[in-house]
C-alpha cells in the first residue's frame, strides 16, 4: 500500500470520523504477511461458528489470517474459498432452522446469484489499516461503523458517481455482505460499494449500533481524494459529527 495514501487516510479519518475503528484491509496471500493464524474455534451446539465471531481481535487491531482449516463455518468456507456448496445443510439451515428462506428452491437460487470466491493465495488476510505496510494490497477494504458514517461513506461513494445504485445492500450471509460482493464489485470497471451487516444470523457477533461498509480498494483510495471538498467539510457533517463521540 502506499504511504502517501495511508498517512492521507489517517489524517482524515480521525479528522471526519473520530471514535470510529480504522478501516480493515483485506486481500489474499501465500504469506501471512505479519497476520496471525486465527484459532480454530472449538465444536458447539450450533454447529458452526460465525467468521464475524473470530473476527473479534481484528477489532482489537490485530491482524488474522485465516484459510480453510481454520473456518468455523461451512458457509464461510465456501463463501471465502469457493468450497464446495453443501445444498441439502444449506436448505435445512436456511430454510428448517434460521428460517430466511420460504423453500429449497430459494436456496438454490441465491447461491447461483451471488458472487463466487476466487481465491489468489492460500490464506485470507483481515488487517486494521494502521498495520498495513508497503507490502501489503489489499483487494478491498472493510468498515465496521454507526449508521451516521456509513450514511457519511454511502454519500462520498455518489459524490463523482452519477449511478443510483453506486451503493448496494444485497441479500445474502454476513460474510458475503462484507467481502464476496465487494471482491466482485472490484472486477468491474465501475465498482460500486456494499452495505452489510443486514444478516441477524451474525448480528449478535457484532456491537448493536454496527454496520458494515465495503469497497474495493481503488474506488475507496478515490473516495478518500474527495473527502475534503465533500460535504464531509461542511456545517452538515459539523452537525452531525458529535454525535459519534456520544458512548
Amino acid at each position: 500500500m502506499n504511504k502517501d495514501f495511508k498517512q492521507q487516510l489517517l489524517e482524515r479519518w480521525s479528522l471526519y470520523f473520530p471514535e470510529t475503528s480504522l478501516p480493515i484491509g483485506v486481500f489474499y496471500s501465500d504469506d501471512l504477511c505479519e497476520a496471525t493464524y486465527a484459532k480454530t474455534p472449538s465444536a458447539n451446539s450450533r454447529g458452526y461458528t460465525c467468521i464475524f465471531a473470530q473476527m473479534a481481535r481484528v477489532h482489537l487491531g490485530h491482524s488474522l489470517a485465516f484459510d480453510t482449516e481454520n473456518l468455523g463455518c461451512f458457509g464461510s468456507m465456501q463463501t471465502l474459498f469457493g468450497g464446495p456448496y453443501h445444498e441439502e445443510k444449506t436448505v435445512k439451515l436456511l430454510c428448517e432452522i434460521e428460517h430466511f428462506k420460504k423453500n429449497r428452491e430459494q436456496v438454490n437460487a441465491m447461491h447461483q446469484i451471488n458472487p463466487k470466491a476466487e481465491p489468489t493465495g492460500r490464506y485470507i488476510i483481515f488487517k486494521p489499516f494502521d498495520k498495513l505496510t508497503e507490502e501489503d494490497k489489499p483487494a478491498i477494504y472493510c468498515v465496521f461503523a454507526k449508521p451516521d458514517v456509513i450514511a457519511a461513506l454511502h454519500g462520498l461513494s455518489c459524490y463523482d458517481d452519477t449511478r443510483v445504485d453506486s451503493v448496494i445492500v444485497p441479500f445474502g450471509a454476513g460474510c458475503e455482505g462484507l467481502i464476496s460482493f465487494a471482491f466482485s464489485e472490484a472486477k468491474k470497471s465501475q465498482p460500486r460499494a456494499v452495505i452489510g451487516g443486514m444478516d441477524t444470523a451474525m448480528r449478535n457477533c457484532i456491537k448493536a449500533e454496527l454496520l458494515t461498509f465495503s469497497v474495493p480498494s481503488m474506488r475507496f483510495e478515490q473516495m478518500v481524494e474527495n473527502m475534503d471538498s465533500s460535504f464531509l467539510n461542511t456545517y452538515i457533517w459539523s452537525g452531525l459529527k458529535p454525535r459519534l463521540m456520544r458512548k
